[in-house]
């Protein structure tokens, strides 16, 4: 078993990221002795001198061998001087298919402004269209066109809580990939990547739009008893229809937002999908809290 105390070297080279420096290894098993990369948080093992000696371990020291400590699973990326940001489009098409190669690149050339700067609007064309639709839609609702611009207020509220949720499921992201997994933590990167997931979530609430306004389209919602047969049966259609996209649409999501989540914070695939489904949870509360009452069309969209 490895030992709780430790030996000071006056060089640890860290195989990873090449790194070189002076400081204490875990005594480990057949001679070897144990530490974490402060650069890039792989794990080092070296073999111990003849007459190495056995020292207390300070406050700080990372046992390589306890729980949340692993190799990096992007060697390299976090030592690299990053570039002039710009808004890389072909990133933010590739996402959609290759996360990881996207969110790499996406990493080193891009900054939480321009991140920032694509959630505003693509979250208030996605608040845009709900409200046009909410209005289209009166008859079949239940209100009239007026009624339904009269909730504009309301929903540039829902505009603003959903953009509050987002920050707070990325803030959540960092804290507990860094808590539970050993990741980094860092706030910036993290917001700033799962930024670039957001133009994703607007398409896929427009595209339920699309499906709900088909799908439902001359059926009186207000009066589900009075249906005849066909419209029962076209009512069940719209409705596997939405169920099918919205379910592989969020997994869709879900991906790209732990693999944003797994980049920005050094954890592993499993671990950042883990990561999205809690700070999901966190952030789902706080939208609820904050006033907002999912509702067809316009609360589920905005």
């Amino acid at each position: 078993m490895a030992d709780e105390r430790v030996v000071y070297l006056h060089e640890i080279r860290c195989p990873s990221c090449g790194d070189s420096h002076a400081g204490y290894v875990q005594i480990l098993p057949e001679g070897l002795g144990g530490a974490v990369c402060d650069k890039c948080g792989a794990v080092i093992t070296v073999p111990l001198p003849k007459d190495f000696v056995v020292q207390l371990p300070p406050k700080d020291f990372t046992y390589p061998t306890h729980p949340h400590v692993h190799v990096t699973h992007y060697p390299g990326l976090y030592m690299q001087p990053k570039h002039a940001p710009k808004l890389d489009f072909a990133d933010l098409v590739r996402i959609a298919y290759a996360p990881t190669k996207a969110f790499t690149n996406l990493y080193l050339t891009t900054n939480l402004q321009r991140a920032l700067a694509i959630v505003v609007v693509f979250s208030f064309l996605s608040a845009i269209v709900s409200i046009l639709v909410t209005a289209d839609m009166g008859e079949v609702l239940g209100y009239s066109t007026g009624d339904a611009l009269t909730m504009a207020h309301e929903g540039f509220v829902g505009w603003a809580v959903s953009l509050l949720a987002f920050l707070v499921l990325s803030v959540a992201a960092a804290a507990i990939a860094k808590g539970f997994f050993g990741g980094r933590g860092e706030r910036s990167a993290t917001i700033t990547l799962i930024g670039y997931t957001y133009p994703a979530y607007a398409l896929l609430s427009i595209v339920l739009l699309f499906i709900f306004t088909t799908g439902f389209q001359d059926l009186d919602l207000t009066d589900v008893q009075g249906w005849s047969d066909a419209e029962l049966d076209q009512a069940i259609a719209a409705g596997v229809v939405l169920i099918l996209v919205a379910f592989v649409g969020l997994a869709w999501l879900l991906w790209m937002v732990s693999k944003a989540i797994s980049v920005a914070n050094d954890v592993s695939s499993g671990e950042g999908v883990l990561t999205a489904i809690l700070s999901g949870i966190v952030a789902g509360v706080v939208y609820v809290l904050a006033g907002m009452v999912l509702r067809l069309p316009m609360g589920l969209f905005l």
